[in-house]
């Protein structure tokens, strides 16, 4: 396997891409930031993506014999497991996006004590006409130049809750504003929620979307979700929603707001 950094991706992706997983086909395809390791840069047949922003690995592509199921296995034993303990990781957390791979993969950890969980996915491709109201002082803000402009001066406290998630899914504002949408709201010198298109796979984006404790129940999750469907209405993107059934309050906000279930996979993960 071969690691590829940066947004280079691989030329040829689309044995290993799937229009389901924008998150992860996004690092393949070199239109997001993330790790990517493939059997080959020209014709990949398998693909390993690691997205920040989705907190967790995915296979994807097909496995064809014996001997590319015992490289693969070894290659995630010896390095991997080694990339997850450098970075401080007790776990290995991961999706298997082509069916066909499920068997084998799962059959290469079976000495694991596996977990798992279902995630679902939704998407909306029309806009919300439904009209919102914020608490008093709170300020809609869409992530533009002016305002990250005013975000790296320091105007606002908690400025990592949109730049982690920004930077770490494009490497930089310039390459954020030519492929996303993201908006903030804030009260006072805070930001109080932020909702990020993380990826892009063609014209999928997927939501990241958190709220800081402070500042919940307030209704600041649906009023970001309204503004975020409808700049993605006007540029010709269409807005991904996945959570996993640990988190009904993601899931609830997510049918609130329109966005319908389009597919269900599951999450694993282990001890190293």
């Amino acid at each position: 396997m071969i690691k590829i950094d940066g947004f280079s991706g691989t030329s040829n992706y689309y044995n290993v891409t799937s229009d389901d997983c924008p998150s992860f086909s996004g690092i393949v395809a070199g239109e997001c930031k993330g790790d990517l390791w493939v059997d080959s840069i020209n014709n990949p047949k398998i693909a390993i993506a690691n997205s920040y922003a989705v907190g967790s690995f995915a296979f994807l592509g097909s496995i064809n014999n014996d001997n590319e199921y015992e490289n693969l296995e070894n290659f995630i034993r010896q390095v991997i497991f080694s990339f997850l303990k450098e970075n401080d990781s007790e776990n290995f957390e991961f999706s298997i996006e082509h069916d066909c791979l499920k068997p084998y993969i799962l059959k290469m950890f079976n000495d694991k004590t596996i977990n798992h969980e279902e995630e679902y996915s939704f998407r909306r491709t029309e806009g919300i006409n439904q009209i919102y109201s914020l608490p008093e002082d709170y300020r809609m803000q869409k992530i533009d130049y002016d305002f990250w402009k005013r975000l790296m001066d320091g105007v606002y406290k908690n400025e990592a809750l949109l730049t982690e998630r920004l930077l770490e899914s494009w490497g930089s504002f310039e390459i954020f504003e030519k492929k996303s949408v993201a908006f903030c709201i804030t009260y006072s010198e805070s930001i109080a929620a932020v909702i990020v298109g993380t990826a892009r796979f063609k014209n999928i984006i997927p939501i990241d979307i958190e709220t800081d404790k402070k500042f919940r129940h307030k209704g600041l999750g649906y009023a970001l979700t309204v503004e975020f469907v409808n700049e993605c209405m006007k540029k010709g993107l269409v807005a991904q929603w996945d959570c996993v059934e640990s988190n009904p309050f993601s899931r609830k906000l997510a049918e609130k707001a329109g966005f319908k279930p389009f597919k269900e996979n599951d999450v694993y993960w282990f001890a190293i």
